[in-house]
């Protein structure tokens, strides 16, 4: 009778174990096989441009004389694919400082498609005075430092085949009372008593630059 009992539960225990496990793989869900389906996609694209380019960049005054004002201009059109900035870069140093050793002897003026963008009576930028300073930008009578700077933006959100200009105006200042050669030699020939070799130059080079709108070109020097 006791080993009746004892065969009962086992029995009985195996079937519990059967029950949990037949349980369990209920939870679990169906396995197999099962339905699908796929759409195939691609992502394309093109890259956009930023070109710029003018007609005529070799400019040239003649026979300037003091107090008269002679006007150059350049052209550019936008031949890239999106909208873009434009500027002016005065690329060589040497040239810069030149001109901007004039002080009251010259006059310059920027302008990008007839808006003025820079204008100076005082072309000093203190580099070549004993100081070496100007102690800030300023004009004042027969004095003062407003040198032109590396670069100038001439056009913003250019559309592509849209145009403008950059015109460049020059004048030696009415208190110039004698000079030849040719217009703006550099390196400038002395300083501080020193006399530097024959100008290497001369001529003010300049670069029209395209960018991304927002964007600002490289610093003078660098092309």
């Amino acid at each position: 009778m006791k080993l009746m009992l004892n065969r009962k539960k086992a029995i009985i225990g195996a079937g519990g174990v059967a029950v949990a496990l037949t349980m369990a793989l209920a939870a679990l869900g169906p396995t197999g096989a099962y339905f699908t389906d796929t759409e195939q996609g691609n992502i394309t694209g093109n890259l956009g441009s930023i070109e710029v380019t003018s007609e005529n960049t070799e400019l040239a005054y003649t026979n300037l004389l003091p107090g008269e004002p002679q006007t150059v201009t350049a052209d550019f059109k936008n031949t890239g694919t999106n909208n873009q900035d434009v500027w002016v870069v005065f690329n060589n140093v040497d040239a810069l400082r030149a001109i901007n050793n004039l002080g009251k002897y010259g006059n310059f003026t920027v302008k990008g498609s007839g808006t003025e963008v820079f204008s100076s009576t005082n072309l000093q930028d203190g580099e070549w005075r004993a100081t070496n300073s100007c102690g800030g930008f300023f004009e004042q009578a027969n004095r003062g430092c407003w040198p032109l700077l590396e670069k100038y933006q001439l056009a913003s959100n250019l559309a592509p085949q849209a145009t403008g200009d950059v015109s460049f105006t020059f004048a030696y200042g009415a208190a110039m009372t004698s000079g030849a050669g040719a217009w703006n030699q550099y390196p400038v020939q002395y300083h501080g008593g020193t006399e530097f070799p024959a100008a290497a130059g001369y001529g003010l080079p300049y670069q029209i630059v395209a960018t991304q709108v927002g964007h600002a070109p490289g610093v003078a020097g660098v092309n």
